[in-house]
């Protein structure tokens, strides 16, 4: 019989070691190990599945406050899924998400987010993908337009994050899936974020500052080499605007006869070709990498962007998971806000949790949805104010769980 749980304190030591084996990470282990800093990774953040006394698969679910149409929400971030070799297949995971997700819903929490090594199992929980991420490589030497001014300062661990942290909330302001690093106490996010030696590490983070000494822009990169290429792999780059962004890009032209090329996993709402003079220098793959799931459908319909004017449509939700989700919703929205209710009124729109986890984002817009292959989306209804409803929002989760 399967016991699902938080763990205790004295039991992540047990997780760790199930996430060497299933993640082929090494790390070693002294009789008197105890576990590592809670408050980096707090014991009742992690589920477990336990057998006899024995976990046999554990999952973190990280607490975020993330960013959805210009206001704060929680949002779960699942990551270290993870089950021992002899124990899969037994439906540890899906154990888990059963329990968790229903929980989550009650502790008041809007989505949820993960990285999946399958979209398609993940689908299953009803979550489906949402963000990203455009992977672009270009020679430095396209950068050399760029004429130096204002200041970098480099930024080491242990220095005042203050500027970063005003930098990053201009940032996520208007960006769906954006995640306050402020949210968390003493400071641990921009601790993680600043804590890596430059010297031993190849990790290099510098702060931008304009002609007016105002915090504009950073960028965090790291040395990377690939046979004879030297590498200037961006690990973050943030901006207030247009001018925070070139002035961060302007690092690049500094450092061109160290690298022969500027790599970023960046943000698909910036276009990379914006950066350079001859497009062919650029070379691009789509990464897609995060999957997003409604936690609390009433919540996000209530909160999400509305359109100008007044207006209604009733919406059908499938969601076999959480109980409080499977209902038909009248949204009736105004300039003064929007109001949700359960109704028996006909509906304009019948779609699994999964195909709404997409349109309520801003991904994707609803007929770019009835091209998806994937099955659960009808709209017999309002067409007209559907389209008006389902618009495209920029997206990024800027976390890595």
């Amino acid at each position: 019989m399967m016991e699902i749980r938080r763990i205790t304190a004295d039991e992540m030591v047990q997780c760790r070691k199930i996430w060497t084996i299933a993640f082929n990470e090494r790390e070693q282990y002294g009789e008197q190990e105890d576990a590592k800093d809670t408050l980096e990774n707090p014991p009742e953040w992690t589920w477990a599945c336990v057998e006899n006394g024995a976990i046999k698969g554990c999952l973190v679910e990280v607490q975020f406050l993330m960013r959805f149409d210009h206001q704060n929400v929680k949002m779960s971030g699942i990551g270290g899924v993870g089950v021992l070799p002899e124990a899969r297949s037994k439906g540890c995971v899906k154990l888990i998400f059963e329990k968790l997700l229903p929980e989550a819903y009650e502790k008041g929490v809007v989505f949820s987010s993960l990285t999946p090594f399958s979209h398609a199992f993940y689908r299953q929980f009803g979550y489906e993908l949402a963000c990203v991420r455009n992977k672009v490589s270009i020679p430095t030497n396209e950068f050399a337009y760029l004429k130096p001014h204002g200041q970098f300062v480099q930024i080491f661990p242990g220095d005042d994050s203050s500027d970063l942290n005003a930098i990053h909330r201009a940032y996520i302001a208007n960006l769906n899936h954006g995640i306050c690093r402020d949210y968390w106490a003493d400071n641990r996010a921009w601790r993680n974020f600043t804590n890596s030696d430059p010297y031993s590490t190849g990790v290099f983070l510098y702060l931008w500052y304009n002609d007016e000494g105002k915090p504009k822009s950073y960028i965090k990169y790291q040395d990377e080499k690939d046979g004879d290429d030297d590498r200037m792999d961006v690990k973050e780059l943030a901006f207030v605007d247009k001018e925070g962004l070139y002035g961060a890009l302007g690092f690049v032209r500094n450092v061109r006869s160290q690298y022969d090329s500027f790599t970023w996993a960046m943000p698909s709402f910036i276009d990379p070709f914006d950066f350079v003079s001859d497009m062919w220098a650029v070379e691009q793959h789509i990464i897609p990498r995060d999957m997003t799931r409604v936690i609390n459908v009433r919540a996000a319909l209530e909160r999400m962007r509305r359109p100008a004017g007044e207006g209604q449509f009733v919406i059908d939700v499938v969601d076999p998971h959480i109980s409080a989700n499977q209902r038909r919703f009248l949204v009736e929205y105004a300039p003064e806000g929007s109001r949700v209710s359960v109704t028996r009124k006909d509906a304009d729109m019948k779609c699994t949790v999964a195909a709404l986890s997409q349109l309520v984002v801003g991904c994707r817009t609803l007929e770019n949805a009835f091209l998806s292959k994937q099955t659960g989306l009808e709209a017999p209804g309002d067409m007209e104010t559907l389209r008006k409803v389902w618009t495209l929002r920029p997206q990024h989760i800027t976390e890595y769980f």
